[in-house]
């Protein structure tokens, strides 16, 4: 699935700008209008090569069609052409984890990899949520061609909020993996 997201501020709430684009080469045919409101399973888009129709679903409970690029409609494109974008409100268990996120320092992936947050297995992990980290502390471990790589916190004393990955899980460079709130001495 080819998509790019961002989340944006309006009047009546926090909302997820969703970019789709195609995720292979073939004839787009847009099946949306812009403003048009969707439910889970309207079609969005088809995508034709070789006699063979690959359908793009809206697979969320409801949103409605922001803009399109009407110029590839029933146009052979290219992998990673822009084709719609979708506004979807956030729910409100979204919306909680935005407003505790804006106080969070973030730790993201240095590079892609394979993280641990504990030294070996069956070892205790080398931070939960809730402690109390310097800098310096090592929080995790990233594996790489079977070379391991400490992840060691660089910024001011906190508290580990939420770890976003699962131990032994693959994260791609720049994801996020710790969100840590300031705590003064």
């Amino acid at each position: 699935m080819s998509v790019e997201s961002k989340i944006i501020e309006k009047k009546d709430g926090h909302y997820r700008l969703i970019k789709f684009y195609t995720n292979h080469t073939g004839i787009v045919s847009i099946k949306v209008t812009e403003g048009q409101r969707l439910e889970e399973g309207d079609q969005l888009y088809t995508i034709t090569r070789l006699d063979l129709i690959k359908k793009r679903l809206f697979d969320y409970t409801a949103g409605v069609v922001r803009k399109i690029n009407r110029p590839i409609d029933n146009s052979f494109c290219g992998y990673y052409t822009y084709v719609l974008e979708l506004e979807i409100k956030l729910t409100p268990e979204e919306e909680q984890t935005l407003e505790e996120e804006t106080h969070y320092k973030f730790i993201n992936a240095p590079q892609g990899a394979q993280y641990f947050v504990t030294p070996n297995p069956g070892m205790p992990p080398l931070v939960s949520v809730g402690d109390i980290v310097e800098k310096g502390h090592v929080l995790a471990i990233a594996m790489v061609m079977k070379k391991r790589r400490e992840i060691v916190h660089e910024g001011e004393r906190g508290r580990v909020a939420r770890i976003y990955f699962l131990n032994g899980q693959q994260v791609r460079e720049g994801e996020k993996l710790f969100g840590i709130v300031p705590k003064p001495i």
